[in-house]
């Protein structure tokens, strides 16, 4: 059976259910479109279909992941004022940019909020990870990891509360491997709309 397609940027959320994909593709999905589209009218509805149909085209995206992605919470974010400072610096942008850093215990159980054992204190920990965005400036680094979960805003403060460890020490990392401060980062809820 063909499907007839949705007009462009239309919220395909509500076909998630009778689909192959369940949420956490749904989040894969959001992040290779996020990691692949271009910069170019991002704010446009319009031009973030054609992105998604292209990278459909590309085999990036399955005609499944580009059914499920919300577009039209993709273009808020864009046209937000976080996003629009990001888009002002989009040569310094850095997408799904993967790192290793080493670690004192001490270091990672003062992010975690834990207290760590003195016999531990010549060790250390190697921390690998993928940052979903980084804009790398010549004497600072913002960061933005993006958070794919059905929330609604009453939750917030539980997810945020669960994943700012993640972020400080995604924040470290670049840090230590950068030699310069970051200086901005958020966490950016697409279903909610919301970034913190």
């Amino acid at each position: 059976l063909a499907r007839t397609p949705a007009p462009p940027g239309q919220n395909r959320k509500s076909e998630i259910g009778s689909r192959k994909l369940n949420a956490a593709d749904a989040g894969t999905a959001h992040h290779k479109f996020l990691q692949r589209f271009s910069f170019a009218d991002t704010a446009d509805l319009k031009s973030l279909a054609a992105e998604a149909e292209r990278l459909e085209r590309e085999n990036i995206l399955s005609a499944d992941e580009r059914g499920v992605l919300d577009l039209q919470a993709v273009a808020f974010f864009w046209n937000s004022k976080v996003g629009q400072k990001i888009r002002e610096q989009s040569a310094n942008v850095k997408r799904e940019l993967a790192f290793t850093a080493k670690f004192s215990p001490a270091e990672l159980s003062e992010i975690v909020g834990t207290s760590s054992s003195p016999d531990l204190a010549n060790e250390f920990i190697v921390v690998q990870g993928v940052a979903d965005l980084v804009v790398l400036l010549p004497k600072e680094i913002w960061l933005v990891d993006f958070k794919t979960d059905e929330i609604r805003k009453d939750g917030l403060p539980e997810r945020i509360k669960t994943y700012t460890p993640q972020l400080k020490l995604y924040a470290l990392a670049l840090e230590k491997i950068h030699s310069r401060p970051v200086t901005a980062r958020w966490l950016h809820f697409l279903a909610a709309r919301k970034t913190v």
